[in-house]
């Protein structure tokens, strides 16, 4: 069934379900007593709620004799209060899978099967989670069997296991702290910690009152075991491949019958740090010691009347030692027991006067003592090595003292028989207390690595950004682009031209300009300005060309004949008319030489109005033959020395134009605010739109801005008062000419 939220209870099962299951929502809630009537109950499953809680006495009463499996799985939070199992008639098993929070109140099951907690991110167990109810008698039901894999634990409360189990096993946990009497129950058949890490064992954590079978540490690191953190009574004690820190003293202080400690790594133990009694059985091999005090382990063999002996009591081999104290080993052996004791190795350089601390490590009688020292192996230094001939490494103790040292206990240079034995690998020491272990120091190595690098890279990133938007900001990026990708700016004026004009517009376009910013524009114009050979075109007015070198007296006289004769008066009229025309438009571009243009230098004008000062406007693309585009083709149509024909004025469309106002497009006329502007690209004309006439603009040959005036206008021969006509002679007489 899918739920959102929902609160179940007794009355929404029908008395024969066998199994219940939901899926999904959001909220669930159980209720008191919600599966008491269900007899045959065999199965309960909760998977996929984002919370569930089941409150107190929700499966209390239950009726069904059968062992009952609850499960909950894939949530955010499960809790589960005080006594939510009571007054059952059956055992209980459940499985607690892949919650990020599971909190389990004082004695929240009752009569426990089995229970495995596994991937919880933070699990809390409170005083008496596992606090459980005297259970009907009954043989065909398993002991209580408890599991928690894989979860965190910020610390294991007292009273946690205060019932019996019959095993109690914590694998990849991570617990920061045990407090006292966490473990308490009278009897723990088996207590297994595998693969986890435990930061602080408080004192009394195992209780003294409690008899645990056999207690197994497999792949534990404990940094700090506090004194008389364990006090139970054991009956096997077995402590491979893990790594202890700090053992402060009486922190194992237990009566235990069999110890084994194989493959360990102890840092630093204190004085009774462990403290075995009644022993039978003790063994310690391949572990590494690097700093004990006096009487660190101290296990007094205490005879047994009447008790066979079977094999090794005492197994002392493969030790790898280095600081260690007078009689760190206080085991007082003595001949009774079986003892092995052979390979152990020292970490000191080998020299003449080692017998005497090597016999002191261990107490017992004389003979178990020279066991030590005649088996034991001591290093080989680089000078040792050049010396005998002989690779780097250990040596026997016994050989080297009696092969180099002489009565004087000096060292003779002479060949020493190399042991055959070979050490373990031997940790390096880096401090008296390596409570950081070497696989937690990698790991955070490579967080901070890790750290350091993305530090690196984003630091990196923000400059590059940064000088990106220095260069940008200082206009290189402007520069680089025009020089790497010199023709991307016409193509887009092209582009622009044919959609805007439909290929046909006539007039250059302004339209690449307001792209562009004015720092572009310059860097596009000074490019131009390289790549282009300035030459200069003369320019020839056609009236010029046209005017006579000097008024002639038989001009004149020509003209005076032709006024005088009726027939030819309009003729000679026209022709006045047109030499008044020509002879205006000469003192005019003669004027406008001097003052067509006038140069201001940059530095006569102020900082305020430099910046307002217009870029020079962009020459007219030359044609193949080096004339500008839009120049007109001007043609001679007089002579230096013109006849009175040439001067008549052109028949057809000249005179037709002379009756119209000229257009004038090359005005141009100054801003009056003075400010830097972009000019939009006109907007295109139709294709069978006249053209107007453009003006030609000449590129200055030097670098001065340049600001230019307006031409006059030309005033119309309507509106100029004509010569007087000359004199009539009188009647009768002829007339005179000068």
């Amino acid at each position: 069934m899918f739920v959102q939220r929902l609160e179940l209870e007794a009355k929404d099962f029908t008395a024969s379900l066998a199994q219940v299951e939901i899926a999904g929502g959001r909220d669930l809630r159980f209720g008191p007593g919600v599966f008491a009537r269900l007899g045959s109950l065999e199965r309960v499953v909760v998977r996929n709620v984002t919370k569930v809680f089941v409150q107190k006495g929700s499966f209390a009463n239950m009726t069904t004799t059968n062992r009952v499996r609850f499960e909950f799985t894939d949530a955010v939070s499960l809790v589960l209060e005080e006594h939510s199992f009571r007054n059952l008639r059956g055992p209980v098993s459940a499985r607690i899978a892949r919650i990020n929070q599971v909190i389990v109140q004082r004695a929240a099951f009752a009569w426990l099967s089995d229970l495995r907690i596994s991937s919880v991110a933070k699990l809390e167990l409170l005083d008496g989670a596992f606090l459980l109810e005297n259970p009907k008698v009954n043989l065909n039901v398993p002991s209580t069997v408890i599991t928690l894999e894989n979860v965190f634990m910020e610390k294991l409360s007292g009273n946690t296991f205060h019932s019996p189990a019959a095993e109690v096993r914590i694998m990849g946990a991570e617990v920061k702290m045990v407090r006292p009497e966490a473990f308490n129950a009278m009897h723990l058949a088996n207590v297994i910690l595998e693969n986890s890490t435990l930061h602080k064992v408080e004192a009394g954590a195992f209780s003294d009152r409690t008899l645990i079978d056999t207690l197994r540490l497999n792949k534990i690191k404990i940094h700090d075991l506090a004194s008389n953190a364990v006090l139970s009574g054991l009956t096997h004690l077995v402590i491979d491949h893990s790594k202890l820190g700090a053992v402060h003293p009486g922190g194992l202080n237990i009566t235990v019958a069999y110890a084994s400690l194989n493959n360990n790594v102890f840092s630093k133990v204190h004085r009774r740090g462990f403290s075995l009694k009644e022993w039978n059985s003790l063994s310690m091999t391949n572990n590494t010691f690097k700093w004990l005090e006096s009487e660190a382990f101290s296990a007094p063999y205490q005879s047994h009347v009447n008790k066979p002996i079977s094999g090794p009591e005492y197994n002392f081999t493969g030790n790898v030692l280095y600081e260690i104290g007078a009689g760190a080993f206080d085991f007082d052996l003595n001949e009774e027991l079986v003892v092995n004791i052979e390979n152990n190795f020292f970490g000191f350089k080998c020299h003449c006067d080692m017998e005497a601390p090597v016999k002191t490590a261990i107490t017992g009688v004389e003979t178990i003592t020279d066991t030590l020292f005649d088996s034991g192996l001591c290093s080989v230094d680089l000078m040792l090595s050049q010396c005998f001939h002989l690779p780097e490494g250990f040596v026997n103790m016994w050989n080297f003292t009696d092969k180099v040292c002489d009565t004087d206990k000096s060292i003779l240079c002479e060949e020493v028989q190399r042991d055959a034995a070979m050490p373990p690998h031997i940790p390096s020491i880096t401090s008296a207390v390596d409570v950081t272990f070497e696989e937690d120091a990698d790991r955070e190595r490579k967080v901070l690595g890790s750290i350091f690098i993305i530090v690196v890279c984003g630091m990196l990133v923000m400059m590059v950004m940064s000088g990106f938007m220095w260069l940008r900001r200082k206009g290189y990026c402007t520069k680089a682009r025009l020089m790497l990708l010199p023709s991307t700016n016409s193509l887009i004026n092209l582009l622009a031209r044919v959609f805007s004009g439909n290929g046909t517009t006539p007039t250059g376009s302004a339209h690449s300009i307001s792209r562009l910013s004015v720092h572009e524009y310059a860097e596009l114009q000074r490019k131009i300005e390289e790549g282009t050979v300035d030459e200069d075109v003369p320019l020839e007015d056609k009236a010029t060309q046209t005017l006579p070198e000097e008024l002639t007296q038989e001009l004149l006289q020509s003209l005076r004949e032709k006024l005088d004769d009726p027939d030819n008066y309009k003729e000679a009229r026209d022709m006045i008319e047109h030499l008044y025309d020509l002879i205006k438009v000469e003192e005019s571009c003669n004027r406008n030489d001097h003052n067509d243009s006038v140069s201001i230098n940059l530095d006569d004008l102020d900082k305020e109005e430099a910046e307002n000062v217009y870029d020079v406007i962009k020459p007219n693309k030359k044609r193949a033959d080096g004339t500008p585009k839009s120049m007109k083709n001007f043609v001679s149509t007089g002579t230096r020395a013109p006849s009175p024909d040439k001067l008549l004025p052109p028949s057809g469309a000249y005179g037709e134009l002379r009756q119209q106002q000229p257009t004038v497009v090359c005005e141009y006329v100054e801003p009056r605010d003075r400010r830097v502007h972009l000019y939009a690209e006109l907007p295109g004309r139709s294709a069978g739109a006249a053209c107007s006439m453009l003006c030609d603009y000449g590129e200055p040959s030097d670098t001065a801005v340049h600001l230019y005036t307006e031409l006059p206008l030309t005033n119309k021969m309507a509106n100029r008062p004509l010569p007087s006509k000359p004199d009539q002679p009188p009647i009768g007489r002829p007339s005179t000419s000068k």
